[in-house]
Order: C-alpha cells, then structure tokens, then sequence
C-alpha cells in the first residue's frame, strides 16, 4: 500500500521523500539535510515548501491521515454486510496492512513514542488520526445496536477500538499476525 499519491510538484516530491523516511527510519533519525540531500536541492528550496522539519512531518501525517483511512474504509467496503461485518472487517485489514508494510508498523504510534512534548503539533494530530478510527468504530457500534444506550455503545466501541490498537501494536513487536486473529475472535463475541 503507498502512502502517497506520486509526486506532481518539488513540494511533492519532498513530502514523498520525507514520508518515507520518517516511516523508514523514525522522525527523530531523519534530518532536513538528509532530505535535502535525497532530493537533490537546495537548503532555501526546502524552506521555501517547508518552514521546518515538523512542518513536513504534520503535512506527512496529515496526508498518512487521509491515505490510511482510505484503505481501511475501502477494505471495510469491500466488506460489506453487517455493522458487525465491517468492524470484523478492520482486523482483516490490520494483517493484511501490517504484513504489506513488514510489520513497521503505525506512522502515528512510531511518531507518537518519539514525541514526548505534550503539545506538541505531532501529537495533536496523531490524536485526531486515533479520534478518527474510534468514531468509526463507534458509527459501526451505534449502527449495530441501535437499542443500546449511549453509554452502552460507548464502552463496546472503545473496548473494541483498544483491541484494535493493541493488535497493532503486538503485531509490530512479535511480527506475527496471531494478535489480530486473537482481538478479532475477541471483538465477534462482543458483537454477538
């Protein structure tokens, strides 16, 4: 699965560059003369896309944002069915991802351990990418049961959002995909 649409501008062809080194290496371990370098031009070239090296990783993630949550929602169509189905549907898609990508992992989580700073722009948007897959998740819950109280669909949607993420998370530490199996097995009893 690509992480972005091919390059079409300089600014382009930097956040590609970029992209695939934070994926790659980490955003701490990536530094501007390296995608620089990699791209072949100059240091006010990048400045004049970019104001740092933040800057490009929030434009990365945002665009991480859209590009991922295609994927998920057109494997989740493909899908088809039930409400039930669709959520099912994503533990599906975090094997067949996280073994198309060698286990690397998530782009959001990864930046996420590297950024301690609570305010930190990085981590507002990882916040809004997680915020994301949880309402969803949520939509698919409420959708599922419409009898069930807020709190009710409340508490199943994060039970399941949280098996999700830490499926993820042991998938890219173990490099197997037995904990999507295990959480989906998990999450069809909850949705039963």
């Amino acid at each position: 699965m690509n992480t972005l649409e091919p390059a079409q501008t300089k600014r382009d062809e930097l956040l590609e560059i970029g992209s695939n080194l934070f994926y790659e290496q980490g955003y701490h371990r990536t530094g501007v003369k390296q995608i620089i370098d990699a791209a072949g031009i100059a240091k006010g070239t990048f400045y004049s896309h970019f104001k740092s090296k933040e800057d490009l990783a929030l434009a990365w993630l945002k665009a991480r944002h859209s590009n991922w949550n295609r994927w998920m929602t057109d494997h989740m169509n493909q899908a088809g069915g039930t409400p039930a189905d669709r959520i099912l549907s994503l533990f599906d898609f975090l094997e067949e991802w996280m073994q198309s990508c060698d286990f690397r992992g998530c782009a959001f989580l990864n930046t996420l351990s590297e950024t301690p700073e609570k305010a930190s722009p990085l981590r507002v948007e990882i916040q809004l990418h997680k915020r994301g897959i949880l309402a969803t998740v949520r939509g698919l819950v409420e959708a599922q049961f419409p009898e069930r109280s807020e709190d009710e669909i409340t508490a199943t949607s994060r039970v399941i959002f949280m098996l999700f993420e830490g499926a993820l998370v042991q998938m890219q530490n173990f490099r197997e995909t037995w904990p999507a199996q295990a959480a989906r097995i998990h999450v069809a009893t909850l949705l039963a």
